[in-house]
């Protein structure tokens, strides 16, 4: 049975897939292990094989590739946990990234980190001032040298920063996209001295113009790539030990897969990776089922992550942001805040009102249900209290969860001190956390000229589907989908994504450009990514290359990327690109804003590589009569703010529905992984593939 391994790393839970060779698939999962994430994803793997009767240590001898998405750099990033970074730069621009943008002290925050004005701070440095050195060298615009690299300045400043501690090397100097000589030559030096110490240049990470960014996305990777590839080198060593001894696949930003070697050396390309196998999931998903618009949703156990797929694409951030930094690199855009099934509910000592998260209890100690040594009540306990979890069936009971410490929390920390009722307490969480959620689907539909109604809503997530009949219902969509396999799905999207290279590099030119300039740029980016997926075993008829081309007005900062012709430009190529740029302009900004009089520049070039590989089988099952009795298996109360407290409610099993059921609400539909909570109002239907589709209703 060769198979292909797909594992998403959350803070809370890690999620595993294995689809076997004829598309079937097989998932579980696993509470994630902060202290050492690699024993969670081997745990994961462990548990899907189990539920199916297989011995995983025979599964993982038989897999052909095993895939990862993991949140070690992000967690690395945001505890300020990486590399000690020593930077060298053109002397003269020591500040440059100390500096910032205008803009770096909101970049990334969401508005409950706005209104304090007084409090809003630039990012937190991932270079302290004294470890970045200034070198003397200087090329122009064209990158001719108009300064020669001062070696001995190179030597010495090295020397130095090793002394102080420095575990990382960024080396970004001005113009070195035009001309990486002076960087390479430092990294040389560099390695001649400590070849122990990580390296990493500009010219070959982000060869993107942009002084700022590129500087910041360079001390970023430096940062972020000793923590991960030694994570990477630990999960390789433990899985070989078990019997998988190939070449791990890793998921990165862009869209896709990249093999280890490139996610360890190039770990700022790792940022957000779990949840962009969320947005891989949903286009394959949504190009099987016919669903072109998709709004996703991801509640689990930390944070809640809402993306678009538009037209079967999900889409790319224009200015990404990694924790308050401006990064180069192209990244699907999901957009994040803290709420979560494990967020945390307090009351703010100035006003006394209470708010729920962005604070987290993770995977380690967790709400305070799960019994391992938590103390503030957060949205899972909530949910528990409510009657919407089973304490005996969390995980399909393998994890029994603690209701009576849970009332005791919420009682103590949250009803009393507001003089609530703890049940009133408890729903009062829900309410304002669940409102979090609609609010930021808004902002990513509606605060983006999207009409909600115009897309399905895609839940999943561990704990998606248990708020998803609330959120939804508030931000306006007809229908939510919840998928068969929606508590792992962003492993299922990771299972099905292809391998992918992206190359990027600028070339400042007024457009319109020299043909045979432009086709030199092309040409090479293509070259290195067909070399690439060639190692990496993909036959010519399995690669698809893609140009684009950053265009901009004269004079402006931001640009488009437009889709460039796969062949050799030609002069009239080049005309019917700038009249592209022209209207996708105004399609972005809006009718009448083009400025073509000011003329058009080009900037960056990029290609995309992709290798296909197979994507995850849908099982379609024979369909069966409207109602669900012999699903049913039996009932609790639960509350309703539509009802105003407790009702009777019946249970559902998940697996023992079947297409063409239809469940009325008020219901509790329970899988081993997730429960989907149904309101008053609203039904499910079940389709030929299993999947759970949520019908909005009145608010009752």
């Amino acid at each position: 049975m060769s198979c292909i391994i797909a594992v998403d790393t959350g803070g809370t839970f890690s999620d595993c897939v294995i689809m076997k060779s004829d598309g079937e698939l097989l998932w579980g999962k696993s509470p994630s292990t902060p202290k050492d994430f690699s024993l969670g994803v081997i745990n994961s793997v462990r548990s899907a094989c189990e539920a199916a009767g297989l011995s995983w240590r025979e599964v993982l001898k038989d897999t052909s590739l095993f895939l990862h998405g993991t949140t070690v750099s992000t967690n690395a990033f945001l505890t300020r946990r990486g590399a000690r970074v020593g930077l060298l730069t053109t002397k003269g621009h020591e500040d440059a990234i100390i500096i910032g943008r205008v803009h770096q002290k909101v970049a990334g925050l969401v508005e409950e980190e706005l209104i304090n004005v007084a409090r809003l701070r630039k990012a937190v440095p991932v270079v302290p001032r004294p470890f970045i050195k200034g070198i003397t060298e200087r090329l122009d615009w064209q990158g001719k040298v108009v300064v020669a690299l001062n070696e001995e300045e190179v030597r010495q400043s090295v020397r130095d920063l090793v002394e102080q501690g420095i575990e990382s090397v960024a080396i970004c100097f001005l113009w070195s996209f035009a001309n990486p000589v002076h960087e390479r030559k430092a990294r040389d030096l560099v390695r001649e001295l400590y070849p122990d110490l990580f390296v990493t240049i500009s010219s070959e990470l982000a060869p993107v113009i942009k002084e700022y960014e590129r500087v910041a996305t360079t001390a970023l990777n430096a940062y972020l790539s000793p923590v991960t590839s030694r994570y990477l080198s630990r999960l390789s060593q433990r899985l070989a030990g078990y019997g998988y001894k190939k070449d791990l696949g890793i998921m990165s930003c862009s869209g896709g897969i990249v093999s280890s070697d490139e996610a360890g050396h190039k770990s700022v390309f790792t940022l957000s990776s779990g949840p962009v196998g969320g947005a891989i999931g949903a286009a394959v998903l949504g190009g099987k089922l016919g669903m072109p618009n998709i709004i996703t949703s991801d509640v689990g156990g930390t944070s809640f992550d809402v993306g678009l797929i538009v037209d079967n694409q999900f889409q790319f951030a224009t200015a990404p942001v990694a924790g308050q930094y401006h990064v180069l690199t192209p990244m699907v855009d999901i957009v994040s805040i803290g709420a979560g099934a494990g967020s945390i509910a307090w009351i703010e000592p100035k006003t006394g009102a209470l708010k729920v998260g962005p604070q987290s209890a993770g995977a380690e100690p967790g709400p305070v249900c799960y019994d391992h040594g938590g103390t503030e009540p957060a949205v899972g306990d909530a949910d528990l209290v409510l009657g919407r979890l089973d304490a005996d069936y969390f995980l399909g009971g393998r994890m029994k969860l603690n209701r009576e410490k849970a009332v005791k929390a919420i009682r103590e920390r949250i009803a009393r001190p507001l003089k609530m009722d703890v049940h009133e307490a408890a729903m009062a969480i829900l309410d304002i956390v669940d409102s979090h959620m609609a609010d930021l689907v808004r902002k990513v539909t509606v605060g983006r000229g999207y009409d909600p109604r115009h897309f399905v809503l895609l839940s999943f997530g561990g704990a998606g589907p248990t708020h998803v009949g609330a959120y939804a219902r508030d931000v306006g969509v007809k229908m939510a989908l919840v998928p068969q396999t929606a508590a792992v799905f962003s492993a299922f999207g990771i299972a099905g994504a292809d391998m992918v290279y992206v190359r990027e590099i600028s070339d400042p030119m007024i457009m319109p450009g020299k043909p045979a300039r432009m086709n030199k740029h092309f040409t090479r980016l293509e070259r290195e990514i067909m070399e690439r997926l060639q190692r990496d075993g993909f036959p010519d008829e399995d690669i698809v290359l893609s140009r684009q081309l950053e265009m901009r007005y004269r004079r402006q900062v931001h640009g488009i990327y437009c889709p460039a012709p796969a062949k050799a430009l030609r002069s009239d190529d080049i005309e019917v690109l700038i009249e592209n740029f022209n209207e996708l302009y105004e399609q972005k900004y809006g009718e009448g804003t083009a400025y073509k009089e000011a003329g058009v520049e080009a900037t960056t070039f990029r290609v995309t590589g992709t290798g296909k590989r197979v994507k995850p089988a849908l099982v379609q099952y024979p369909k069966a009569g409207k109602k669900p009795s012999t699903a049913q298996k039996g009932e609790r109360k639960v509350y309703f703010r539509e009802t105003g407290g407790f009702i009777d409610c019946p249970v559902y099993s998940c697996e023992k529905l079947r297409p063409g059921n239809i469940v009325p609400g008020p219901a509790i539909i329970e899988r081993v992984d997730t429960t989907l909570v149904v309101h008053p109002g609203q039904q499910v239907e079940v389709d030929p593939y299993l999947n759970l589709y949520l019908k909005m209703g009145d608010r009752g």
